[in-house]
């Protein structure tokens, strides 16, 4: 099938690519962690797979878009277009993966092999572990997104904690997989560009225009970013931590995520009478998520926000590449200025070539990594921009304490000049999708600087407190062993997008700063993770009575030794239940809740009169759906269900008031009513009952009349509540 082929393609070349640009990510491992001997736990593959599928998946996409835009310009046939497009988009890539892999090649011969690096120690137990984990992940990816968004008997079922969001994918979905949305516009909100990150859902339309039906369209790359991410997310825990454990552990601790709402909960329902038990089947029976700080309620930090925003993952496995080629800079930075003498510390810091430029003949190529980080930047503000202002604002504590700082200025410069670009393309210029303004608080009742902590400790539960008490801890502990303390420093980048999202508005709806907060707390997990690893293998060692006394410095006896590592996998043990509980019973509410589905008939004989008698850019009427068969067409309506467009950026106000101006026949003016949707290419309207579904302020009513008096109508569907197609043009 040529969707299996477009991944295919996606994956090869992006491995191509990893291995001509990183072409040795066993020194990359090194460079990470404080130890070599941490680059023998872990396979090349965990970083190799997930960065090249991620890394393949964005440049095909970007090209193959980008492609099929300047094609349109010239061709009215989008059928044409999309073939020839991929056809294009084919044929280059499998040159450049061929060139690639010719150039590594040469490259190889001609470096000799660092014999101080570890290779991974392939034994049967390791294979097992790293294998069950990815399995682990892929299943309960699998398990979010097909659960969800399916289609069944002919049915499309949307579940009920996440139609909101899969409304406008789907439609964004279609209008690439059956529609041609080219130039792209936003598909509740016809004639206005886009201000909205679309370019996942374009590779997913790609892919049901290749052969995949919607739900394996929208499902297998929403599967497949989320284990790149658990898979780098692990990786980096590893490599931080030197715990193999924390590979699992940190995705583990995404998707039950760290709460107090849980023991809110429990606290109200026993106090209403009803034992432990009791209320535990109570909670575990819930289908609606337990609010105790704002929004609570919509399941904005639940497990239900991977499944609702299909590319919130992707934007995280972004980040975290990125986080990989630039820590090794900041390690460096440490070790140098320990290397330094007290006198020389300001000057290693900020005063040397090393601080800002990398050495010519650096082993690691620096400028491979400088390279990849930018193509990544460079076609992520339309992919997720919320991931690409987050990892600028972690690069850029990293870059203070870094060396080498021309590689972060280079990516950040990259990352704004797309962006400028990208936005004048699509939205009309930068200011009409994100507008910084000052903006304390976040969305806490309380925004005293104790209302805030409250409301930090209440959302994020202890992963906040024990991973800064853990950074605190290996700050301590590197100190004391004159260490390089760049592991506490990172925990303190981790933390900027949090604190961005408490001081400063990007777009009109406020509460979508928990974007940047999600984010910060899922890379604080990988601290978590640490600290929990650290707990089941604490950093002690018994006595060794085969070695000297002085070999056996620092070591404790045998007993004390079994007390202490008891002790830590106890507290361990003990922290796993605040940690998880609320995500326990958040999964047993998205359970519950999306038992219950809105269903999209797919061989409704509506889509399949619209896709074979209209064009793709033919604009509709309808009325204010959210999540309808209509929007399986791939055609753009002209006013959808407002909060999704307005939320994106759009002036819904105005488009308000024509629209009721619209439905309610212009003062029963045919010119008037013909006129204005000649204007905006509104040629069809749909007659369905659900106009008389919604509230209208005073004075505006659909007038059916008048359109079944004035208009011609072209199709009627008896089957369908008597749904009529009128043409108006």
């Amino acid at each position: 099938m040529l969707a299996i082929l477009y991944l295919t393609l996606c994956l090869v070349y992006g491995i191509s690519l990893i291995t001509l640009l990183i072409p040795d990510v066993r020194r990359l491992f090194a460079a990470c962690s404080p130890s070599k001997k941490t680059v023998s736990q872990i396979p090349t593959y965990t970083f190799s797979l997930s960065a090249g599928f991620i890394t393949g998946m964005l440049l095909v996409t970007a090209f193959n878009y980008y492609v099929t835009l300047l094609m349109s310009r010239f061709f009215t046939n989008g059928d044409f277009c999309k073939r020839l497009s991929v056809l294009i988009t084919f044929a280059v890539f499998v040159i450049l993966i061929a060139t690639n892999l010719s150039l590594s090649l040469k490259r190889n011969g001609s470096i000799s092999s660092n014999s101080s690096i570890p290779e991974y120690k392939n034994t049967i137990g390791s294979t097992v572990y790293y294998g069950i984990s990815t399995v682990t992940f892929t299943v309960l990816a699998a398990f979010l997104m097909f659960y969800t968004y399916r289609i069944s008997d002919g049915f499309l079922l949307a579940g009920f904690s996440t139609f909101s969001d899969l409304s406008p994918h789907t439609a964004m979905v279609s209008s690439f997989g059956v529609g041609f949305n080219f130039p792209t516009q936003y598909m509740h909100f016809s004639g206005d560009g886009i201000q909205y990150h679309f370019f996942f859902y374009f590779f997913c339309g790609m892919l049901e225009y290749l052969g995949l039906p919607i739900d394996w369209a929208i499902n297998i790359p929403s599967i497949a970013v989320m284990v790149c991410a658990f898979e780098l997310m692990g990786l980096t825990a590893v490599l931080l931590f030197r715990r193999r454990a924390a590979f699992v552990t940190a995705p583990l601790l995404v998707l039950f995520r760290s709460s107090f709402n849980v023991f809110f909960h429990l606290k109200e329902l026993t106090a209403s009478g009803l034992s432990y038990k009791a209320a535990i089947e109570s909670i575990l029976h819930s289908s609606e998520w337990y609010e105790v700080t704002p929004y609570d309620s919509w399941g904005i930090w639940a497990v239900n926000v991977y499944p609702n925003q299909r590319h919130l993952m992707l934007g995280v496995s972004c980040i975290l590449i990125l986080l990989l080629l630039t820590i090794p800079f900041v390690r460096r930075m440490g070790i140098r200025l320990l290397k330094a003498e007290n006198k020389d510390l300001l000057k290693t810091f900020a005063a040397t070539k090393e601080a800002w430029l990398w050495a010519k003949n650096d082993p690691m190529q620096p400028l491979g990594h400088l390279i990849l980080a930018s193509l990544i930047v460079a076609v992520m503000p339309f992919f997720h921009g919320s991931a690409l202002i987050a990892v600028l604002l972690v690069l850029f504590v990293m870059a203070i304490v870094s060396e080498s700082r021309i590689i972060y200025a280079a990516i950040a410069a990259v990352a704004v000049l797309s962006s400028f670009i990208q936005t004048a393309v699509f939205a009309g210029g930068a200011g009409n999708v994100v507008k910084f303004q000052s903006a304390y608080g976040f969305v806490a009742e309380d925004k005293t600087p104790l209302g805030i902590a409250k409301y930090l400790w209440i959302v994020t539960g202890l992963t906040l407190v024990l991973s800064i008490a853990f950074a605190v801890f290996l700050l301590v502990r590197d100190i004391l062993k004159k260490k390089p303390v760049y592991r506490s420093l990172l925990a303190l980048a981790f933390m900027a997008p949090l604190v961005f999202a408490f001081n400063c508005q990007v777009s009109l709806e406020m509460l979508a700063n928990h974007k940047f907060i999600q984010i910060s707390l899922i890379l604080l997990d990988i601290f978590v993770a640490g600290a929990l690893s650290y707990l089941f293998v604490p950093p002690v060692k018994k006595k060794d009575e085969a070695l000297s006394e002085e070999e056996n410095k620092g070591r404790f006896k045998k007993s004390v030794y079994i007390l202490i590592r008891t002790a830590c996998i106890l507290l361990a043990v003990i922290l796993i239940l605040p940690l998880t509980a609320t995500g326990v019973s958040e999964w047993a509410t998205y359970i519950n809740r999306n038992r219950n589905y809105l269903t999209l008939d797919t061989e409704s004989e509506l889509v399949a009169w619209i896709m074979k008698n209209t064009d793709p850019d033919d604009v509709f009427l309808t009325p204010q759906w959210a999540m309808d068969r209509f929007y399986l067409t791939g055609r753009p309506a002209y006013y959808g269900h407002a909060y999704y467009a307005w939320s994106a950026g759009h002036d819904t106000r105005t488009r308000e008031q024509i629209y009721y101006w619209l439905i309610s026949g212009c003062n029963n003016d045919i010119e008037e009513f013909t006129r204005y949707c000649k204007e905006r290419e509104i040629k069809y309207l749909i007659y369905d009952p659900s106009f008389y579904a919604y509230q209208y302020p005073a004075g505006v009513s659909f007038n059916a009349e008048f359109f079944s008096a004035n208009l011609r109508q072209v199709a009627y569907f008896s089957g369908e509540n008597g749904t009529i197609i009128y043409e108006i043009y």
